[in-house]
């Protein structure tokens, strides 16, 4: 099959070490194991923060800003994936691994510019209210996609809206390949890394001062003025490589504890971070939120340990238990690799992703 991938930046840079295997291929969505399994994979990238033009931001970024149009829509993904129609359309699907992305194909192809069947992985529809004018300009965009969902958490909404047989959930996967266990480490040590908006550092920040151990911090966020002081808060940007993929492995390896604290909201949120460190046979503390990606598989007490949002209280506590309990938390870590083995690899998520491609070809 051909598929062609559209990505926002920062996968092309990384893409011939992830061949190799020097870096780890879970952002490039499933593409390199099925290149490995002998399918044609065509990458391109849009660049959201390019500059727009005036009329784009007037008539395209204003009215989606104010809810009258599709989530995640913008003039400078409409005009990057308006340059990249020509490629696309010798592919046989075209897979978009962001919703922007997904949402400006899908403007194409309404327009009858692009007729290749497409499979949007999305995330975050619903994060804000749909109203009248939202729901009557994305659902035609929504219903041109096979959409692929992270988790459950959004799927009973997207639901009513009519489209449940366009919707595929298939939790994410890591390289575990990649992200190995290394030396144990005896040092008390606890780790939290990540850029999304919806992770919940004030949560983190305010358990702190109770956490027996150095709290690091690693994100892109800009820190607070003042911090606990068992915490230091240093840059980390995936899309810059402020870190390369190799130290942020050693991060995990070197930690005794990971702490994924996120915001209660439906869409996934910190699940390639936890699947990183349980990879690497760490244990894990995530906020147990209406987005968890993959809660069957998510075990509190057995491959993780998951606490209520929003409580610094139940956060701090059970990171003290797990620093207390080596041998608790080496089991929790051990079990951790073993699920992600079980469930939640690249070559899993991409089997999965491939029989959405198929779907959307056979739907024409």
């Amino acid at each position: 099959m051909k598929i062609a991938f559209v990505h926002f930046p920062g996968r092309l840079s990384r893409l011939e070490a992830a061949r190799a295997g020097a870096a780890p291929t879970e952002f490039l969505f499933g593409a390199v194991e099925l290149e490995r399994h002998g399918h044609e994979i065509r990458h391109h990238e849009v660049d959201p923060d390019a500059p727009a033009s005036r009329i784009g931001r007037r008539l395209v970024d204003a009215n989606a800003g104010r809810g009258r149009l599709a989530p995640h829509l913008a003039s400078m993904t409409l005009a990057g994936t308006r340059r990249l129609l020509p490629a696309l359309r010798s592919a046989d699907v075209v897979v978009a691994t962001t919703t922007g992305t997904a949402m400006a194909l899908a403007m194409w192809s309404r327009a009858g510019l692009l007729r290749t069947p497409l499979v949007g992985i999305v995330a975050g529809l619903l994060n804000d209210p749909w109203r009248r004018t939202r729901r009557l300009t994305t659902l035609p965009l929504l219903r041109r996609l096979q959409l692929v969902l992270y988790g459950p958490g959004e799927l009973e909404g997207l639901t009513a809206f009519g489209l449940g047989d366009r919707l595929h959930v298939v939790p994410f996967g890591v390289d575990a390949s990649f992200w190995t266990p290394g030396a144990p480490t005896s040092e008390r040590d606890v780790l939290a890394i990540g850029n999304d908006g919806h992770r919940d550092w004030d949560t983190l920040l305010a358990a702190a001062p109770t956490i027996s151990a150095p709290v690091r911090i690693f994100t892109r966020h800009p820190p607070p003025r003042t911090l606990p002081d068992n915490v230091t808060w240093q840059p980390a940007d995936w899309h810059t490589q402020v870190l390369s993929d190799a130290a942020v492995r050693d991060l995990y390896r070197q930690a005794s504890v990971v702490v994924v604290p996120t915001k209660d909201v439906p869409q996934p949120s910190g699940q390639s971070v936890t699947l990183q460190a349980m990879a690497t046979g760490r244990p894990v503390v995530l906020s147990r939120t209406r987005g968890l990606w993959a809660p069957d598989e998510l075990r509190d007490g057995g491959n993780v340990m998951l606490v209520p949002p929003a409580d610094p209280v139940e956060l701090a506590h059970t990171v003290n238990l797990l620093l207390d309990d080596r041998a608790r938390a080496g089991a929790i870590g051990g079990a951790a690799r073993e699920s992600v083995l079980r469930d939640a690899t690249t070559a899993r998520y991409a089997e999965r992703l491939l029989e959405v491609c198929r779907l959307a070809l056979a739907a024409g």
